[in-house]
C-alpha cells in the first residue's frame, strides 16, 4: 500500500485528519499525530470496516522488524486515548476476538483544497491548506470574538469559551475509574472536603447502600444499607451532613445522615418524581420537589427550613411544563440551576437566588437530561445527557449552544471546587431477539456490543428496520431476514435517526429525525437510497405511519399536548384526530390503537371508519411503548407478561417470551406471520469515573516530543 501523505482529508464523527499536516482536529482541538500514529490511523481510515489483523498491522506500520504485540497495543491504547474512544464500548476501533481490529466509524474524504494564487503573492503551507469552509468557520469565531455573549459571559470572548471547553477535553481524558462495583454506582456529589458521596444499588431488588469514598486512598465506609432504594445524596455545606431521597413503599421521602456516626433522621415527604437536593442559606434549609400545590399543576421545588420543620413553595410549574427537579446552587449562592421534566426530556432553567424573579431556559428544546452542575466560577454548567448525537457530559454556557467534551454514557455529574469532575458511567448491552413463526427458540439479530432497538416488521415480513448506536449515534439498519445481512442507511450523521416505519405506498422507510431545535420526518426510498423530507407535515412532527390512504404522525410529542394527527394525499394540511393527549400509537392496515394520558386502558379503532371507539382494559400501566399491532392482532404488556388478543373481541392469551419489553422506546414488533421481535438488555454496567481539574486551554496538542 502506497502510505505517502494523500492530497485527502478524512471526516469521521466529530474528527477530520489531515495526513500532509499529520494534523488531527475536531472543534475542540488539534492534535499534531507523530508518524508511526499517522501511519497507522491511515491504515484503519483507508480500509475502514476490514479486519487488519495484527500481524498486517506490524508489518505494514513499523519499519522495523523487532516489533511485538505489546508495541502494537499501545499504539492502539494511544491513539484511542487521543480520539477519545474506548475498548470496552468503541465508537473508532473495534478490537476482535480474533486477535484483529476494525474501524468501525463512517469514514468520508474531502480533496485537499488548491486555491488560485496571484502572481507574486507569497502562500505559505497553512494557508494553502485552508478550505474556504474552514476560512468561514475562522471568520465565524473572529466575529463571536466581537460580540458578547450576555450578561454570564460579560467581558469574555469566544476565544476564552473556545481555550476552556478545550481544556476540559483534555481533562476529561485523564479520567478513570473511582468504583466498578457488580452493583449499580450512582448520583455521585462532591463533599466539601473533596470525598465523594454516592449510592450503590442492587440491579434487580433496588436495596442500596449510602457510601462516602476517598478519592485517594480508595478508603470506602459504609453510611446506611437499606432494602428500599436511595436515590441523590447531597452533602450539607458545612460536610457533617448528608440528604437523601429514600423510595419508600408509602411514597418519597426526604432524610438526613450525620457523618460522623451515621444517625439519620426524616426529615419531609417529598413528590414522587423527585430528583436532586441542595443545601442552601448556611444549612439552615434544603431545595427539593415537593408535592403539586393542586390538581392543575406539577410537582414543583420547595425550600424546608430544618429550624421549623416548615415547607415553602419555590416554584409552581404548569402541567405542561413538568415536574421541577434537580437544583443546583452555584458556588456564590446567586444562581439557581434546575430541570423541569415531562415525558423522558427536560429543559434546563437558570435563575436568580434568593429572589427567583426571572428564570431563563438554557436549550432551545426540551432534551433527554440526566443531570447537571455548576463549574466554580459559576458561568457554565456541564450537563450529562443527549443534547448532542449521544448520551455524555457537555458544557453548557448561557447563550451558546452545548459543546461535547467528553464522558460518553454519563448519567450524572458532579464538580468540585477545583474543577474536579465526577459522574456515573452507564453502559448498555441490549439486543433483538427474534422467534420466527412456529418455532419456540429465539435468535439475535443484527447483534453488536452497542444498544439496538425499536424494531419494525416489512410488511412482507422478510425486512426488519431498527435503530442501532453502533457508529455512535442513533442511526438506522435494515435486517434481511432470509440472508442475515445488516444494511445500514446513508442518513445525515449530524441528527439523531429514530421511529423507522414501512411505507405502505412503496419501497420506503418513513423516519423521524432529531435536528438541531425539533424533530421532522422523513422518507428513505431504499431502490434509490435517496432521502428526502415528507411534504406538509409540520415540524415537529414525531413517528410518522404512512398507510395507503393517510399519513398518521404525532404533533407535540412528549408534552401536555401531543395529538395524534392525520394528512390525507391531495391534502395541504394535517387534521387532529379527537383522541385527547396521546401518549404513544401503532396502526395496522386494518386497525389504530394508542394509549392516552391518564388511562391505564389500550384505545383500538378500526381503519378506515375510525369508529367505534374500543378499549383493552389493564391491571397496570406497565411501559408507555410496550404494544404492537400486526393484521388483526394486538401485543401489549400487563401484569409483568406479554399478551395476544385478536381484535376486536378475541380473548387475551398470554405470549412466552424469554423477556418482557419496557422502556421509553418501542421495544417489541409483530409480523402479520407471527414472528414476534423483541428488545432485550443483555447488560448494564454503571460505574463511577472520576476527573481531576481541567488541563491549561493550548490551541494545539502534539503527540510526540
Amino acid at each position: 500500500m502506497n502510505m505517502q501523505p494523500p492530497s485527502v482529508h478524512y471526516r469521521f464523527l466529530q474528527w477530520s485528519y489531515e495526513p500532509e499536516r499529520r494534523l488531527l482536529q475536531s472543534a475542540e482541538c488539534e492534535i499534531r499525530l507523530k508518524p508511526l500514529l499517522d501511519r497507522l490511523l491511515r491504515h484503519f481510515l483507508d480500509e475502514p470496516g476490514k479486519v487488519l489483523g495484527r500481524d498486517y498491522l506490524i508489518e505494514q506500520v513499523w519499519t522495523r522488524s523487532q516489533v511485538n504485540d505489546e508495541v502494537l497495543s499501545r499504539a492502539i491504547a494511544e491513539l484511542r486515548a487521543l480520539l477519545g474512544d474506548d475498548a470496552r464500548d468503541p465508537r473508532f476501533i473495534e478490537t476482535l476476538s480474533k486477535g484483529g481490529y476494525r474501524w468501525i466509524a463512517p469514514v468520508s474524504r474531502d480533496a485537499a483544497s488548491q486555491e488560485p494564487q496571484a502572481v507574486g503573492e507569497s502562500k505559505s503551507p497553512a494557508r494553502g491548506s485552508f478550505s474556504s469552509h474552514r476560512r468561514r468557520v475562522a471568520f465565524a469565531l473572529l466575529l463571536l470574538t466581537l460580540v458578547p455573549l450576555g450578561l454570564w459571559l460579560h467581558g469574555q470572548r469566544s476565544g476564552d469559551v473556545q481555550r476552556s471547553n478545550e481544556a476540559h477535553v483534555l481533562g476529561l481524558l485523564e479520567a478513570r475509574p473511582l468504583a466498578a462495583n457488580p452493583e449499580l454506582d450512582l448520583d455521585a456529589r462532591f463533599t466539601p472536603t473533596g470525598q465523594v458521596i454516592y449510592v450503590r444499588s442492587e440491579r434487580e431488588s433496588g436495596a442500596s447502600e449510602l457510601v462516602i469514598v476517598d478519592p485517594k486512598s480508595r478508603a470506602e465506609r459504609i453510611l446506611w444499607q437499606d432494602p428500599l432504594p436511595l436515590r441523590n445524596p447531597a452533602a450539607s455545606l458545612d460536610g457533617r451532613e448528608v440528604a437523601v431521597i429514600r423510595r419508600s413503599k408509602s411514597g418519597c421521602e426526604l432524610w438526613s445522615v450525620v457523618l460522623v456516626d451515621a444517625r439519620r433522621r426524616q426529615l419531609a415527604a417529598c413528590a414522587n418524581e423527585a430528583e436532586g437536593v441542595e443545601w442552601v442559606d448556611g444549612d439552615s434549609g434544603i431545595i427539593f420537589t415537593g408535592a403539586a400545590i393542586d390538581a392543575a399543576h406539577a410537582p414543583g421545588l420547595v425550600r424546608l427550613d430544618l429550624k421549623s420543620g416548615q415547607s415553602r413553595a419555590l416554584t409552581t410549574p404548569e402541567l405542561s411544563e413538568g415536574a421541577h427537579v434537580d437544583p443546583r446552587l452555584s458556588a456564590d449562592a446567586r444562581r439557581l440551576a434546575y430541570a423541569s421534566k415531562f415525558g423522558g426530556e427536560g429543559q434546563l432553567w437558570l435563575s436568580d437566588w434568593p429572589d427567583l424573579h426571572a428564570r431563563r431556559a438554557l436549550l432551545k428544546r426540551a432534551e433527554p437530561i440526566y443531570g447537571h452542575a455548576f463549574e466554580p466560577d459559576g458561568k457554565a454548567l456541564w450537563v450529562a445527557g443527549d443534547l448532542t448525537r449521544y448520551r455524555a457530559l457537555h458544557r453548557l454556557v448561557p447563550g451558546s449552544a452545548p459543546v461535547l467534551i467528553g464522558g460518553r454514557g454519563a448519567l450524572s455529574i458532579d464538580l468540585a471546587q477545583d474543577g474536579s469532575a465526577v459522574w456515573s458511567d452507564a453502559r448498555h448491552d441490549g439486543d433483538i431477539e427474534l422467534r420466527r413463526s412456529g418455532r419456540d427458540d429465539w435468535e439475535a439479530i443484527a447483534r453488536t456490543n452497542r444498544y439496538e432497538s425499536q424494531p419494525e416488521f416489512s410488511s412482507d415480513g422478510k425486512h426488519i428496520a431498527l435503530v442501532s448506536n453502533r457508529d455512535g449515534s442513533e442511526s438506522i439498519v435494515v435486517y434481511n431476514m432470509d440472508s442475515g445481512t445488516v444494511l445500514p442507511l446513508a442518513l445525515e450523521p449530524r441528527f439523531r435517526w429514530v421511529r423507522p416505519t414501512w411505507s405502505a405506498r412503496d419501497q420506503s422507510l418513513i423516519l423521524t429525525a432529531y435536528e438541531d431545535v425539533e424533530t421532522r420526518l422523513y422518507r428513505y426510498r431504499l431502490d434509490r437510497g435517496v432521502l428526502e423530507t415528507v411534504p406538509n407535515v409540520e415540524p415537529g412532527a414525531f413517528h410518522g405511519v404512512e398507510l395507503a390512504d393517510r399519513l398518521f404522525f404525532l404533533s407535540g410529542h412528549r408534552t401536555r399536548q401531543s395529538a395524534l394527527m392525520q394528512l390525507r394525499p391531495g391534502n395541504a394540511q394535517a387534521e387532529q384526530l379527537p383522541f385527547g393527549i396521546v401518549q404513544a400509537y401503532r396502526a395496522s392496515t386494518r386497525w389504530l390503537a394508542w394509549r392516552r394520558e391518564g388511562s391505564r386502558a389500550l384505545h383500538f379503532t378500526p381503519l378506515p371508519s375510525l369508529s367505534p371507539m374500543l378499549e383493552v382494559a389493564r391491571v397496570d400501566e406497565g411501559a408507555v411503548e410496550a404494544f404492537a399491532l400486526a393484521g388483526d392482532s394486538l401485543y401489549f404488556v400487563d401484569k409483568g407478561a406479554l399478551w395476544k388478543k385478536e381484535l376486536p373481541d378475541g380473548q387475551a392469551v398470554e405470549v412466552a417470551v424469554r423477556s418482557v419489553p419496557g422502556g421509553s422506546s418501542p421495544g417489541l414488533a409483530a409480523s402479520a406471520a407471527g414472528d414476534l421481535a423483541v428488545v432485550r438488555l443483555t447488560d448494564l454496567s454503571i460505574d463511577l469515573m472520576i476527573a481531576g481539574p481541567p488541563a491549561d486551554a493550548r490551541r494545539t496538542r502534539f503527540s510526540e516530543p
